[in-house]
């Protein structure tokens, strides 16, 4: 019985925390989007949007960010150009490949988006302060910047002006 848990990590570790964070955070988002049109969509488009949110990328880039299949990304990207929030546009000379481009009814959805997670954050303001909010922003900003260099990826995520 000790072997078995010493094979599970604490839950006070980081992976563990910021993992429950987020599941929180997404949560409490899709309980905001309740009665609206976008009430149905799904985590991965929700991620596919916050991506092409960061400048015009490719399906195949944002697969790449997202540690995911390029079929996904098209699928999901397939159900925001349904919703009219991007545009597929062709990339160059590959025909197959499309810049995932957000519209102005996306950039609104984003705007209103953007509103949403102010009020949970303001909801974690509440606990921690707005000291202690920009304080762990911070840190987790500094964390994946270091985390992403050290494995090569793209700084993709910092944050945007």
């Amino acid at each position: 019985m000790s072997e078995l848990k010493d094979a599970v990590p604490p839950r006070d570790n980081l992976s563990s925390l910021t993992y429950l964070l987020g599941v929180e955070i997404e949560e409490r988002l899709a309980k905001q989007r309740i009665g609206t049109p976008y009430e149905h969509v799904r985590k991965s488009d929700v991620r596919v949007f916050i991506a092409a949110s960061r400048g015009e990328l490719t399906i195949s880039e944002i697969a790449r960010i997202l540690g995911v299949s390029r079929q996904a990304v098209h699928m999901s990207a397939q159900r925001l150009h349904d919703m009219k929030v991007v545009d597929l546009i062709s990339s160059g000379d590959d025909k197959r490949e499309k810049i995932i481009k957000i519209t102005e009814v996306g950039q609104t959805v984003g705007r209103g988006a953007k509103l949403q997670v102010e009020s949970v954050e303001e909801e974690f303001a509440h606990v921690i302060g707005h000291d202690g909010l920009e304080i762990l922003r911070g840190y987790i900003a500094s964390l994946l910047e270091y985390s992403r260099a050290k494995n090569n990826k793209s700084a993709w995520l910092k944050p945007q002006a």
